[in-house]
């Protein structure tokens, strides 16, 4: 009989180490399968960063940067006006500051303007390509015309402020590009009589550069 109980004791110790070895064995295995299964989705959705939007845009050495949102403005829109004492304000529109420092470039004849000029194209995807000659040399005429108009010699100093800018929206020509009416009050060095010049100035973001076609 003791014998009995003892071979029913044994045989009760293996059915449970099976039982438990067995249950190990598909724990084991389900934490394979669910470790290669968070493997595979890890694999096959790789994070996709998204591309850095540029903030800050190069030109002349220096960065431009606005404090405001042209995009808010509304068409036809006189973000600046000396005559109603709406004055500008460097800081607000990185647009508008490359346009003060692209004129006064412009009129006091440096060249490195033409780094920054665009003509427009059919050809290319962007709608413009880097100032032609012929525009070149039409822009060069122009400026020879208006300074000999105000006797500036060769190399003086042109006075410029920008005196009222209208907002007139995207450019036409190419969907792209923020375009302004500029009026600009120009005079020699200590002049008392200040007259007013007008330009039509499209600013473009090409990359982290910024970009003008100045007509």
């Amino acid at each position: 009989m003791k014998t009995k109980k003892i071979f029913l004791l044994l045989i009760s110790l293996l059915i449970t180490f099976n039982f438990t070895s067995c249950k190990n064995s598909n724990s084991k295995d389900n934490t394979a399968d669910n470790n290669s299964i968070e493997e595979n989705i890890q694999s096959d959705d790789p994070i996709k960063e998204e591309p850095k939007v540029p903030t800050s845009f190069e030109a002349f050495g220096k960065s431009y940067t606005s404090s405001k949102d042209i995009n808010s403005i509304e068409k036809s829109t006189n973000i600046y006006d000396d005559q109603t004492s709406i004055y500008y304000t460097a800081g607000e529109y990185k647009e508008i500051d490359f346009i003060n420092d692209l004129l006064y470039s412009y009129l006091n004849e440096d060249n490195s303007i033409y780094n920054y000029l665009i003509s427009y194209s059919n050809t290319n995807e962007k709608g413009y390509e880097p100032i032609s000659e012929s525009d070149k040399e039409k822009l060069k005429k122009d400026l020879y015309s208006l300074r000999s108009q105000m006797d500036l010699a060769n190399g003086e100093e042109m006075v410029v402020r920008l005196d009222r800018v209208t907002y007139e929206g995207l450019d036409p020509n190419t969907n792209s590009g923020h375009s302004f009416k500029i009026r600009v009050a120009i005079s020699r060095v200590g002049a008392t009589i200040v007259p007013w010049n007008y330009f039509t100035v499209t600013v473009f973001e090409d990359g982290n550069k910024l970009m003008a076609h100045l007509f």
